[in-house]
C-alpha cells in the first residue's frame, strides 16, 4: 500500500511530499527544508519508517522548493531529477534565496537525469508519471499517481488559485494551457497536492477556482 506524508517547510511554507510503500521504497517531492530542525523532522520520519529514498523529484527550480536538495542528496543519495528547462533557476537558487534573506543547505547539485513529459518513474509499488506544465516556470512539471488518483502540482495549480507568472520565464498563457490540457482532463476525483496551501480535487477546481471558471 502506498502512503503519503506531508511536511511544511521554510518561511514560505512549501509542501514537501513523501510517498512510500510497505517495503520502504520512497520518493520525495520538493525538498524544501531550510532549518536543522526541519531536516530532523524528515530524517526522523525516514528512519522510523525505514524508508530508503529512491528519487528526489522537483516540480520546478524556484529556490523555496530546493532549499534542502543538497542535504537530501548528500545524506540519502537518491536520484535527483528535474526538467532541463529549470537549470537556469537551479544555477541562481542561492542568490534567489539570499535576496529573501534565506540560505540553502548548500549549492544545488547537478541533476542525475532530466524529467520528460510522459515519463514513468517507479520505486517499489509507487508509479509516477511526469506531466509537463510550463507557465509558472519554463520547465515546471506535475506528478500523477494514477493508482491513487494523486496529483502533485507544485506551483502550477492551487486550491482556489494558480501559480504566479510574473517571475522570469513565467507565462500566463502557457500556464493556462498547461492546466487545461494536462490537469483538468484528469478524473474529477483526483486529489490535488499543491506546492503551497491546502489539498483540493480536480473537480473542486473546475467548479470553483476563479481562474478556471471565468
Amino acid at each position: 500500500m502506498i502512503q503519503l506524508k506531508q511536511f511544511v517547510f521554510n518561511p514560505l511554507r512549501v509542501n514537501t511530499w513523501l510517498l512510500y510503500d510497505e517495503d520502504g521504497n520512497g520518493i520525495l517531492i520538493d525538498a524544501a527544508f531550510s532549518a536543522h530542525g526541519e531536516q530532523m523532522k524528515l530524517d526522523t520520519f525516514l528512519k522510523d519508517q525505514q524508508i530508503n529514498l529512491t528519487y528526489l523529484l522537483n516540480t520546478h527550480g524556484h529556490f523555496d522548493h530546493v532549499m534542502g536538495t543538497a542535504a537530501v542528496k548528500r545524506i540519502y543519495n537518491p536520484q535527483f531529477l528535474i526538467h532541463q528547462d529549470e537549470m537556469k533557476l537551479l544555477e541562481t537558487a542561492v542568490s534567489q534565496a539570499a535576496f529573501f534573506g534565506l540560505e540553502l543547505s548548500g549549492e544545488v547539485p547537478e541533476p542525475d537525469a532530466y524529467l520528460e513529459h510522459g515519463q514513468w518513474l517507479q520505486a517499489g509499488e509507487i508509479r509516477i508519471q511526469v506531466l509537463a506544465v510550463p507557465g509558472h516556470s519554463p520547465g515546471g512539471v506535475a506528478f500523477w499517481v494514477p493508482q491513487k488518483r494523486w496529483l502533485f502540482t507544485g506551483d502550477t495549480l492551487f486550491a482556489g488559485g494558480i501559480g504566479r507568472t510574473d517571475l522570469p520565464g513565467g507565462s500566463y498563457e502557457r500556464l493556462m494551457v498547461s492546466i487545461r490540457e494536462q490537469l483538468l482532463v484528469l478524473d474529477p476525483e483526483t486529489e490535488v497536492f499543491p506546492g503551497h496551501g491546502p489539498i483540493s480535487t480536480i473537480g473542486t477546481e473546475i467548479m470553483s477556482n476563479p481562474f478556471i471558471i471565468n
